[in-house]
């Protein structure tokens, strides 16, 4: 008789269990470890909590932090794996094993990675069944049929409707006679030697069955085998619909021991008969398991495929490898895999099939169980049980589960790695928690005590990955461990009052080392990207590390090479459609026209005009509808991955809308392919002298965006805004969802685009919207705007970045990054130390030289030098950032950064040279006068026209006027001194910083200038007279 406490205590188990791996999978953490569970699907609804054995000796334990002793909790463990194993699929038989079998354990035999016999061990009939049977249940689940379904076998199989009750007890008993005659027999012959078939009891000991431990024979075969058994049963299935994921599940570990994967087909195939499961119902789409541990370095992915497989083929493979099923293409062998890039023939092949229709898979995860001692009776006459112990990887499974909830973890890791020491995700769990320690602000421990904890992760990590040489996981957290300790280390040797650095070949050694670890982890993890079965969010963050650490090294080949691969993740994030090079402009292409300064004469943007919209109304209402649940679901939850988040502005990836949404998706794709792609071709290459990208245009990322205004305001906001910047990929188009207080009585006032191309043409307003709604704005990512400032009311737009995929033909690749090589250089950069940030920024210059900001932070850095240094070399980096600003300035005559840091640099020249006796290298005073005045005049004109549309860069105009000030003091031009100077006050007057430091200290700069300028003119006025 099972007692009302074990019950208890294995639901709270179960609870406790699912809620920690929850907690966990929630981080967004790159590369973080988490647990792919297939067990039943339980609800985590109650507190968590572990109760105590059923001897009643420990108290329960109220919550997830209180201490418990180590044989406390695998006493839970192991009466949790005995009641699951019995009561998770009581409907499917465990094995039974004949006596003499119990010496037939094979020690000398090496352990198999999976197995796939050809024959299927499920009939027709039954596959048939099984995936009618998941149709309806997934079918019928409101509606919601996209993306990855999962469902507990006996669930799927109770959902019958009456007139189908018949066949649900068939299934079971087929299902069973398969376990029994082909399944559990596979798994002990392949895996003999296994620690699951070892025999264990928390009585009498531990037994093996080889040398017996001095056991007779007679003794021997009294004792308990251990029998495998069903601990889970799971039905999946994806595709089948537009941006349809490869992968069905999730790609990881499982749990249990060993997992068994039957393909049920898709819902496009029908069998020919009776067990004939090879026949020409074949539709081109199959089923296939992604196994990591099969990923070799030569690159060929197809190699760590199992399959295709047909209808009721099976695979099997332990649970601690890490895997995916996914939809292949029955032609998979046959496909080109050998390019490196990750946009690849085979990954377009996967992704068409996987939308082509929705396939299934029964997951069937085994472990072994004994059956319990009896043991004495208790005062209600409930047995006491002595519970087996559970096998050592469910154990330390469940440790692992178990330490999520607790602040003790690493006490909890250890166990669990002391108890299965070929488990690499528990030293994997171990490195990361030491990683997360020293990442805690509330972990205040000395530089020795945090370098230790960093040393303890290098050190579970390196073992995790000696343990599993494929997991890309665990190579980026060892880079990430070392990357901390050679901080630590530098932070150490500055808190003992003597810095000892290491010398730069030593350096150069931790960094290719660090590099080394970092291409593993992005090798092992391409592959999965390139199957379409992980997106590309890890890998881009690997990618980013192995740039930085290559610029770090000096590397800037090998890092280009890097970043090139990092664009082209851009390229394939997106499911929305790719351009189909064969459709030229169409008449759904709209007119457009380009907007210019006349000040200058630069093309700035495209303006979509006439009657041909790129949205209609009906598209409008889809996208706005849509847009409006999501934020509905969010409940003010943050949508976007996007940092630059402002009150009053709400986002939402259009990627993510269209996951649900085929209509919507459907008709994006459309769109993209008959109107926005043709505009970009047509507009983008009629600008003088531009070319547009050799391969297909593509989504980078596209975003909804709402400014409430009102919502601005009553945070005492001018309005819903985004500062001046530049954006991602190659191309952006703004399109208009909804009318401005000019063209509708209830729109929104102000908003808009302001483009700082415009800030100096009083002939055009510099800030631009969209002549209606679904009509559109497009312009070159680099060109620097902003979201002026909403008002009042709401303004909805859809915002599309395009970049480029590579060519069919590679020889015209070379170009495909060339505008996002350098925006990913500057972001490098700004990790750098000097020594290695100004040879990146130069190369980032040298990559495109027309993009203005690369010319402007060179010249910025180049500035920001030791101004004690008096050397040529100083000097000369003074001249070059001189040159780069003027440079700056003519790429982009309209930045009042570039301005102001030229008037600046000017000056600092000028001091530079006159304290180390250079003046004869300067040019003429007055023509360094005439440009630092025009700098300066220019910066201050071009800020005051930002600050008046809401888009002010920051720059310090007070400053400005003391430097001119200043300047004109030192060449003794005393009363255009003062002119300047009397505006000081009143440009720090109109920013309301009186009250900061600064600006105190720069008042009193002016006044003793000031009081200085006057006293000379009184004299020149007094020598005058005297004259």
């Amino acid at each position: 008789m099972t007692s009302r406490r074990s019950k208890v205590k294995l639901n709270a188990w179960r609870h406790f269990a699912f809620l920690s791996i929850a907690l966990f999978t929630s981080s967004s953490t790159a590369f973080a470890p988490f647990n792919h569970h297939h067990r039943a699907i339980i609800s985590a609804t109650s507190s968590v909590g572990l109760v105590g054995t059923t001897d009643g000796a420990d108290r329960a334990a109220e919550d997830g932090n209180k201490e418990l002793s180590y044989s406390a909790i695998l006493r839970v463990i192991d009466e949790a794996h005995y009641r699951e194993s019995i009561e998770s699929c009581p409907y499917l038989p465990a094995e039974i094993v004949p006596q003499e079998e119990i010496y037939q354990r094979d020690t000398s035999s090496k352990q198999s990675l999976y197995q796939s016999p050809l024959t299927p061990v499920l009939s027709a009939e039954t596959v048939n069944a099984l995936r009618s049977a998941a149709q309806t249940f997934f079918n019928a689940d409101g509606g919601d049929t996209l993306g990855q379904k999962v469902a507990n076998l006996e669930t799927v199989l109770s959902s019958l409707s009456s007139d189908q009750k018949h066949a649900e007890s068939k299934l079971k008993t087929e299902l069973g006679e398969a376990l029994l005659q082909r399944i559990y027999p596979l798994v002990r012959s392949a895996w003999s030697n296994d620690d699951a078939f070892t025999f264990k009891n928390n009585a009498d000991g531990k037994f093996d069955g080889v040398d017996n431990y001095g056991i007779d024979n007679e003794s021997l075969r009294s004792l308990q085998k251990p029998q495998l058994c069903v601990a889970s049963a799971t039905i999946f299935a994806g595709g089948g619909h537009s941006g349809a994921k490869v992968a069905m599940t999730t790609l990881e570990r499982d749990a249990g021991l060993f997992v068994v994967h039957i393909d049920l087909g898709n819902d496009q195939q029908v069998t020919q008969g009776p067990g004939d499961m090879s026949s020409p119902y074949d539709n081109g789409v199959k089923g296939a398991i992604y196994l990591e541990s099969l990923v070799e370095e030569s690159g060929k992915v197809t190699d760590s495929i199992v399959g295709p497989l047909n209808p009721g083929q099976i695979v099997v493979h332990k649970s601690e490898e890490r895997t995916a099923a996914i939809i292949a293409p029955s032609n998979l062998r046959d496909l080109d895999d050998e390019t490196q890039t990750l946009d690849s023939l085979l990954r377009r092949q996967l992704l068409k099939t996987a939308e082509s229709t929705r396939h299934y898979a029964l997951r069937l995860v085994l472990t072994t169980r004994h059956s319990p001692k009896e043991g004495n009776r208790n005062a209600s006459a409930d047995v006491a049980l002595t519970f087996p112990e559970a096998p050592p990887a469910e154990r330390s499974y469940r440790l692992r589960s178990f330490a999520r909830i607790r602040d003790d973890k690493v006490r909890y890791l250890t166990l669990a790695g002391l108890i299965d020491t070929v488990d690499h995700e528990t030293h994997l769990w171990l490195g990361f928690d030491y990683l997360s320690r020293i990442d805690n602000p509330d972990y205040t421990v000395d530089t020795k005590q945090r370098l230790s904890d960093v040393n303890k992760a290098v050190f579970h990590l390196e073992r995790a990955a000696a343990l599993s040489p494929n997991d890309p996981r665990v190579y980026f957290q060892l880079a990430t461990a070392l990357g901390a300790k050679m901080e630590c280390e530098k932070t150490l040797s500055l808190e003992g009052g003597v810095v000892i650095e290491p010398s730069e070949s030593e350096t150069l050694d931790q960094l290719a080392h660090l590099a080394a670890v970092l291409e593993r982890s992005a090798l092992f993890e391409s592959a999965a990207v390139k199957l379409g079965i992980n997106g590309i969010q890890d890998l881009t963050s690997c990618l980013n590390a192995l740039a930085e650490t290559r610029c770090k090294m000096g590397d800037f080949q090998n890092a280009l090479n890097v970043i090139d691969q990092w664009a082209e993740c851009g390229s394939i994030r997106s499911s929305l459609a790719t351009e189909d090079m064969c459709i030229s402009t169409t008449k759904e292409t709209p007119l457009y026209e380009w907007i210019s300064s006349e000040e200058t004469g630069q093309k700035v943007a495209v303006k979509t005009v006439g009657e041909t919209p790129l949205l209609n109304d009906d598209d409008i209402r889809l996208i706005v509808s849509a847009a409006d649940r999501r934020f509905a679901q969010a409940n003010g939850k943050q949508l976007s991955r996007y940092t630059m988040q402002y009150v009053g502005n709400s986002e939402v990836h259009l990627d993510d809308l269209c996951a649900n949404d085929p209509v919507l998706k459907e008709r994006m794709d459309h769109i993209l392919q008959n109107k926005v792609y043709p505009l970009i071709r047509a507009a983008f290459s009629d600008e003088d002298g531009a070319e547009t990208p050799a391969g297909p245009l593509c989504v980078y990322d596209s975003i909804f965006v709402r400014y409430n205004g009102d919502e601005a305001k009553q945070a005492g906001l001018t309005g819903a805004s985004q500062p001046l910047h530049q954006d991602g990929g190659i191309y952006s188009v703004n399109i208009a969802l909804n009318s401005h207080k000019d063209d509708k009585e209830n729109g929104f006032t102000g908003g808009g685009t302001f483009f700082e191309g415009l800030a100096d043409d009083d002939n055009i307003s510099c800030i631009q919207r969209p002549v209606s709604p679904g009509h559109a704005l497009l312009h070159h990512t680099t060109a620097r705007h902003a979201g002026a400032p909403t008002t009042g009311g709401i303004r909805d737009i859809l915002v599309i970045f395009l970049t480029a995929r590579h060519p069919q033909d590679r020889s015209k690749a070379v170009n495909t990054y060339r505008i996002e090589r350098p925006m990913r250089l500057q972001t490098i950069a700004k990790q750098l130390p000097r020594e290695k940030l100004i040879p990146c920024l130069e190369l980032a210059r040298e990559n495109d030289p027309t993009n203005s900001e690369m010319s402007y932070w060179l010249g910025v850095h180049l500035l920001q030098g030791d101004s004690s240094d008096e050397s040529d070399d100083r000097w000369k980096e003074i001249c070059r950032g001189v040159e780069n600003l003027e440079s700056a300035t003519k790429l982009s005559p309209t930045d009042a950064r570039a301005h102001y840091h030229l008037g600046m640099a000017i000056a600092t020249r000028h001091k530079y040279a006159m304290r180390t006796r250079r003046a004869h290298l300067l040019p003429p005073a007055a023509e360094a006068a005439s440009s630092l005045i025009d700098a300066f005049e220019s910066a201050v004109r071009l800020e005051k026209r930002c600050e008046r549309a809401g888009c002010r860069n920051g720059i310090n105009i007070a400053a400005a006027y003391l430097s001119l000030g200043d300047f004109m003091t030192r060449l003794k031009n005393y009363s255009k001194a003062l002119e300047y100077l009397c505006q000081v006050e009143k440009a720090i007057k109109d920013v309301g910083d009186f009250e900061e430091n600064w600006a105190t200290s720069m008042l009193d700069e002016v006044s003793a200038i000031t009081d200085f300028c006057r006293a000379e003119l009184q004299k020149k006025e007094g020598t005058s007279l005297v004259i």
